[in-house]
């Protein structure tokens, strides 16, 4: 435990750094001097994981080689979230010179509610995980969920830097997004691969399984759920693309504008929810109306992941004061835009809670006694 209560501790180091560079703007006015102070800085974060795990007791040295990355993961994250909160003017004079020299895509909206979501959310998520691995248990559920979340962000956030509003002021600092761009995916399939610990009754398994989709009424709503939602995000990828068809235009003229925010931000997420999140729907439909498909309880985790992240940054960004006025919600359709929006935000969570709880329905009946374990 002593290990993990050092990775808060240690995490809590970047105020006092952040505040000390901001000291020094004046010699990190460069493009390339800042990408070096902060690859600098990561550097030594990351030596002294290494000192902390080195000098930690035999027994509770932890041997996964994630421990190492989030625990520099989780700096990051205090980092965005100082950079959040003094975008909004809650702080000042902590971190101007990093969104002003570094990435200056993070002061628009969408740049402050990632922020916000990673300095907050992905933030316990990273505490969760160390920690687990310190007292050497499984942090698979909590892991595939962190890899939705921040791989929806990063397919969303990096190819719109290059392609919008922003595109021209580019710099080295972008280089800093390379690791969660890539790590969650390798993360992610080892976490598939790795057994699943799970235990249920095969009685309660046959029982549940001989069930029609009739009978189970909140498999029902979830079905309802992802055709309303698949046929939201055709209307939604049509309206973030301008397209002339007449229910597009309506929708993004009268109930989301933002979408045609030039940050181009939503339409890359609008074009993520169409090309990725769909195909889910599709596949989720069939998991729900067929039993044995053991790969809901994993991939409900990974969507919930990626729906959370989504929805909080959109959500956050259509009626942020960083976003132009005329691209905001309209205060008449305001009620259905909350409506529909977090909807698509809470229903992923709660399919979730129901696979990981309730997951008789989805384990493959082939043992031959008692109760069934989980590959």
């Amino acid at each position: 435990m002593a290990t993990a209560t050092g990775v808060f501790f240690l995490s809590l180091t970047a105020i006092p750094v952040s505040y000390s560079l901001n000291l020094f703007k004046s010699s990190l006015n460069e493009q390339w001097t800042l990408f070096v102070a902060g690859s600098i800085v990561l550097a030594v974060i990351t030596f002294i994981t290494y000192l902390m795990i080195k000098y930690t007791q035999k027994q509770n040295k932890p041997q996964d080689i994630s421990f190492y990355v989030f625990a520099v993961f989780a700096w990051t994250c205090v980092i965005d979230l100082i950079i959040a909160l003094e975008l909004d003017g809650v702080i000042d004079n902590f971190i101007t010179f990093y969104f002003k020299e570094g990435e200056v895509y993070l002061t628009t909206a969408h740049g402050v509610m990632i922020c916000y979501w990673d300095g907050t959310g992905q933030y316990c998520m990273y505490l969760m995980m160390v920690t687990a691995i310190v007292w050497n248990q499984s942090y698979r559920d909590v892991g595939l969920y962190w890899a939705g979340s921040i791989i929806n962000s990063m397919i969303v956030f990096l190819p719109a830097n290059f392609a919008g509003k922003y595109g021209d002021h580019i710099t080295p600092s972008v280089i800093f997004n390379m690791p969660f761009a890539i790590y969650p995916f390798l993360a992610c399939y080892w976490l598939l691969k790795e057994k699943r610990n799970l235990e249920v009754n095969r009685t309660q398994v046959q029982s549940d399984q001989r069930k029609k989709i009739t009978s189970r009424p909140l498999d029902m709503f979830f079905i309802a759920f992802f055709l309303f939602a698949g046929t939201l995000a055709f209307i939604r990828f049509l309206a973030a693309l301008n397209s002339p068809f007449g229910i597009a235009q309506t929708y993004v003229k009268d109930y989301e504008p933002y979408l045609l925010d030039p940050v181009i931000y939503p339409k890359f997420q609008m074009i993520t929810y169409w090309f990725y999140f769909v195909p889910y729907y599709c596949v989720a439909i069939y998991g729900l109306l067929y039993p044995g498909c053991e790969w809901m309880y994993d991939w409900s985790l990974i969507h919930g992941g990626a729906a959370i992240q989504a929805q909080i940054a959109h959500l956050g960004a259509s009626v942020h004061s960083r976003t132009p006025y005329i691209f905001r919600v309209p205060e008449a359709t305001a009620p259905t835009f909350w409506i529909l929006n977090l909807a698509l935000l809470f229903i992923p969570q709660l399919l979730a809670w129901r696979c990981t709880t309730y997951p008789e329905f989805f384990v493959k009946d082939n043992a031959q006694n008692g109760k069934i374990k989980a590959k």
